[in-house]
């Protein structure tokens, strides 16, 4: 199996070892499944309404849930998910200014075409992911991952027991925090599944704070669902290049597209593809003490 066929499995495949350092570091930091993040989220701290959780340094604390919403019969219960779209495990940033993941136009990082093609935030191996090259983008002040808590049955886990880092299906969530200040903004992306090379991200990025006050509700309307223009597209879940299907046919060799970023919608490619505000729900939680 040539390089090239390697690189581009799905997230099944992918470093053990670095999905299993981010499983559980990086998503709901406690001892729960991830199968607890399909509650809803920050249900405590609307009970004690003392005032958000502000450090020394004037950040805030932020609870971020991402949930899948799709529903669970958007393709033929014959296709690869069994009908259903899967959010894989992401990569995150707090940063000032635009999405520093992407730019519509401009060619993806290899990081990016990691995640978007297989599903690691970590990136191919041998190659830097999206947690490695996120630190260096201007105006980044912190870099994260969001994967599932542990490993577990569905709707967390519709791989079955892929060690650490498994996609959710409808109904299941991620969960993170952040800390954050005046000013900062959220950036994250999560490859959409099946799909050869598509990923939510917002776009503009997500503001955290309106007029010097933290941010707290729901905060979806500007996700996105985009094309990174490094696969040639297929028929989501039939295709045998596209995920989850190339991990388990060697792994083909495709060219792009267009070679660059763009809204899936502006692709033209005739497949069908759910709606950003259909895929994913992203919500802000103030921290309270």
């Amino acid at each position: 199996m040539s390089p090239q066929s390697t690189r581009r499995r799905f997230i099944a495949v992918a470093s053990s070892s670095a999905a299993v350092g981010l499983a559980g570091c990086l998503g709901g930091g406690d001892d729960n499944s991830s199968a607890d993040n399909t509650g809803s989220a920050g249900e405590d701290s609307s009970s004690t309404d003392i005032g958000a959780d502000v450090d020394a340094d004037g950040e805030t604390t932020f609870l971020i849930r991402i949930e899948n919403v799709a529903p669970t019969d958007f393709y033929g219960s014959d296709t690869a998910t069994g009908g259903q779209v899967w959010l894989t495990p992401g990569a995150y940033a707090v940063h000032e200014g635009e999405n520093p993941i992407f730019s519509t136009g401009e060619p993806a990082s290899v990081g990016l075409e990691a995640l978007a093609e297989a599903g690691p935030p970590t990136g191919f191996e041998g190659d830097p992911g999206l947690v490695d090259e996120l630190p260096n983008a201007t105006g980044v002040s912190s870099v994260g991952a969001f994967t599932p808590a542990n490993t577990v049955e569905d709707p967390n886990d519709p791989m079955g027991e892929v060690p650490g880092a498994p996609p959710i299906a409808p109904g299941g969530a991620y969960e993170f925090e952040i800390q954050a200040a005046p000013g900062d903004r959220l950036s994250f992306a999560s490859m959409y599944v099946p799909s050869n090379d598509l990923f939510v991200s917002p776009d503009p990025a997500i503001r955290l704070f309106e007029e010097g006050e933290p941010v707290s509700g729901d905060v979806t309307d500007t996700v996105g669902l985009f094309d990174a223009g490094t696969e040639l597209n297929g028929e989501p879940g039939i295709d045998t290049a596209g995920a989850p299907l190339q991990g388990q046919n060697g792994g083909a060799t495709v060219g792009p597209t267009e070679g660059v970023v763009y809204p899936a919608d502006r692709v033209n490619d005739g497949f069908r593809y759910a709606q950003p505000s259909d895929i994913v729900n992203v919500r802000t939680d103030v921290w309270r003490r």
